[in-house]
């Protein structure tokens, strides 16, 4: 059976957190279409079926009770976990698995459909035990090319 790496590999988005995950499987992160949407990141494996997704998008929910009430009809299927330092509600279906955590207006979701259960419960563990949030990364993209990096001593003629 195969398993998820004990080795971790750390990504860091720029929309303000980092995760680790197990180095024996390839992060997307998919094209943002609209202004509601922060991050839409999947994890997947090439050996295994099934996925883990994560998205980051605004939120009409203005609390999380609320968003266990849309996502499932008996409240018995959820329980209480973290997701860095956030409280988060975690939903069990009969297809997959659902996390959310709401943080001033914005839903954090970690969605993994019931698919090679144990090996993806795993990497979920990993994930949830490993996030954490950072400043976003606004202040330092233009860094790269700054102006400042580059200096001009004057020109020399070569005859």
């Amino acid at each position: 059976m195969i398993a998820p790496s004990k080795t971790l590999t750390q990504y860091t988005d720029p929309a303000g957190f980092t995760l680790s995950y197990p180095d024996n499987l390839s992060i997307e992160k998919k094209d943002i279409e609209d202004q509601s949407t922060y991050a839409d990141l999947q994890l997947s494996s090439k050996d295994v079926s099934g996925s883990l997704s994560l998205r980051i998008t605004d939120s009409k929910f203005s609390s999380l009770d609320q968003w266990v009430k849309s996502e499932s009809r008996d409240s018995k299927n959820s329980k209480e976990v973290k997701l860095g330092n956030l409280k988060a509600g975690e939903i069990r279906l009969n297809d997959r698995l659902l996390l959310g955590a709401l943080d001033q207006g914005i839903l954090f979701t970690i969605e993994v459909p019931l698919v090679e259960e144990k090996f993806w419960l795993k990497v979920y563990e990993s994930v949830l035990a490993n996030f954490s949030f950072a400043a976003p990364e606004a202040a330092v993209e233009g860094s790269a090319g700054s102006p400042d990096d580059v200096s001009f001593e004057g020109e020399e003629v070569v005859e």
